[in-house]
């Protein structure tokens, strides 16, 4: 008797979470449209003392109701403009400098029509630059710099009765008193919102250095052996050759071939076929010079090229090969040992590449044919 299952398929939950998931730009356009909310709460408390000045008698209901009512047209307004996608056409779609200049007529009408309490604004005239300054550059700073000081200069100058605290009455000047606390408390957190940035840019500024490393060490080494990888060494090669053109100097190429490498394969799996590519190059690599270069030119073979003459070109393969020797490949299997075919080509003046490198591959086929586990020179 057949059981049926009473589980739903499964359909495809990773992709449809993907697609669901908020894109950068998205992110990007929440968070200023969190911004704009966050500036009208920012009105919302300074409206509150004005109202606590209106309550005191300091100033009539048109103040609070004027400064209030406009901060937070404005900032609607400008969260509406950015949550519709309409300011993706600009550069900067946050349009700090379409934020800011309206903040600014904001505090210095209400410091030329509301100069009871002028000293509000004043101060609120320096939150809202200091605010605008964390995202302009420094040219635009000064530019913006030079307005809020030429409005300000206009504002007092025209101003029939100047900017004043309110200090008649301990109501009033307790009032002021906590409105200075509640400034300086905006500026120690523009500050500290600030370092924050310059904190996460510099951790983001290390992390895309990271990844940069990672990715040229991926685009120019080999994965699995971390040596040259082909498209590496045949630049290094290329370069080689120009510099033997140039200096007068030697340079010999050797392909280096595994013996037996398929057998490795074959009987002991891919595994221990991966572990005895890294063991080889590991300890052929370390009996490297500074100035040889050293890289997997494909599957088994491998390219070295030094700067030495055919009287010494077999030197460094006989180190190699002592080397190789002595490794430990208990890791790969007991027992087991590893002995590699090199042929050697040493370059000849106007030679190119590819010339050069079938040269030292009919070397390493005749070292093939003698037996494996020898070097010939092409």
């Amino acid at each position: 008797m057949s059981h049926l299952s009473l589980t739903p398929p499964q359909s495809a939950p990773d992709a449809a979470a993907i697609q669901k998931a908020p894109s950068a730009q998205q992110k990007k356009t929440t968070h200023m449209v969190r911004n704009c909310y966050l500036i009208a709460v920012s009105y919302l408390i300074d409206g509150l003392v004005l109202a606590m000045f209106f309550l005191a008698g300091t100033i009539g209901w048109v103040p609070v109701v004027a400064y209030t009512a406009s901060g937070l047209a404005l900032s609607f307004v400008t969260a509406r403009l950015i949550g519709s996608g309409w300011t993706q056409r600009f550069k900067d779609p946050g349009i700090t400098i379409g934020q800011t200049i309206p903040a600014q007529i904001i505090q210095l009408a209400s410091l030329y029509f509301f100069p009871e309490v002028g000293f509000m604004f004043a101060l609120l005239l320096f939150i809202v630059y200091s605010t605008l300054t964390m995202r302009l550059e420094v040219r635009q700073s000064l530019i913006a710099w030079g307005l809020v000081c030429l409005g300000s200069a206009i504002v007092l100058v025209v101003a029939g009765e100047p900017p004043r605290i309110p200090d008649g009455t301990l109501t009033e000047q307790l009032i002021a008193m906590a409105f200075f606390a509640l400034t300086l408390w905006r500026c120690i957190w523009l500050g500290a919102y600030n370092s924050g940035m310059t904190a996460l840019l510099k951790k983001r500024g290390c992390e895309l250095a990271a990844l940069t490393a990672q990715v040229d060490q991926l685009a120019h080494h080999d994965e699995l052996t971390g040596l040259l990888n082909r498209r590496s060494l045949m630049e290094a090669l290329r370069d080689e050759l120009q510099r033997a053109d140039r200096q007068k100097t030697s340079l010999c190429l050797g392909i280096l071939d595994l013996d037996k490498f398929k057998a490795v394969n074959d009987t002991l799996g891919h595994l221990a076929g991966d572990k005895t590519l890294k063991i080889f190059a590991t300890t052929l690599k370390g009996h490297t010079r500074k100035s040889d270069r050293f890289g997997r030119y494909g599957g088994e073979e491998f390219l070295l090229m030094t700067g030495t003459g055919p009287d010494t070109a077999l030197v460094p393969m006989d180190r190699m090969r002592d080397a190789l020797a002595a490794a430990d490949w208990s890791q790969v299997a007991p027992g087991f040992s590893m002995t590699f075919s090199c042929g050697i080509a040493c370059y000849e003046p106007g030679e190119n590449v590819e010339a050069l490198i079938q040269r030292a591959d009919e070397a390493l086929y005749r070292a093939k044919a003698d037996g494996r586990n020898c070097t010939r020179l092409g």
